[in-house]
């Protein structure tokens, strides 16, 4: 079983994705799917995307991770959800053969499969369009099997707790 850490949307808030590295110590992957507006030096550990905000254009547009027998696409997903439309994003998941698709850009987390492709949106580490307090992914995955669990950050923020 490998431990994913799913985030997006931080807007320069490199702070609270130390914080998350404090309080995740033991994740297997740490992946951001873009808008974080930091070099990927100041990024590491995680793996990222570039979104439309993001000003370091050495960061893939795309991404497409084996983790245990899952392939999963990683986007931002401004090119692909347009007002709401998510066929570009299904056909983008088919196209690279994933199952799943972890993608930001809209600012509200979401969980939902269709046509066979999982979509999952953690939200985002500054604001939720959805109303609800910043939001970011803890994944489990064995095999081709993901559970994923949705938690919403209270400010103050301590990643000791």
């Amino acid at each position: 079983m490998k431990n994913l850490l799913i985030v997006s949307d931080s807007h320069h808030n490199h702070r609270i994705l130390a914080d998350l590295v404090r309080k995740y110590p033991d994740m297997d992957y740490y992946l951001h799917l873009g808008d974080s507006e930091l070099y990927q030096d100041e990024i590491m550990p995680f793996i990222a995307v570039k979104g439309n905000n993001d000003f370091d254009f050495s960061l893939p547009s795309l991404k497409v991770l084996t983790i245990e027998s899952l392939r999963l696409l990683m986007v931002h997903g401004h090119y692909y959800c347009l007002f709401g439309n998510k066929d570009a994003l299904i056909a983008k998941a088919k196209e690279k053969n994933c199952g799943v698709v972890l993608y930001g850009h809209t600012h509200v987390p979401s969980d939902e499969t269709t046509r066979g492709v999982r979509m999952i949106n953690p939200g985002s580490l500054s604001y939720n369009r959805d109303g609800s307090s910043p939001s970011y992914v803890i994944a489990r995955i064995e095999g081709e099997k993901i559970e994923v669990d949705f938690y919403h950050i209270k400010f103050p923020f301590n990643p000791l707790k």
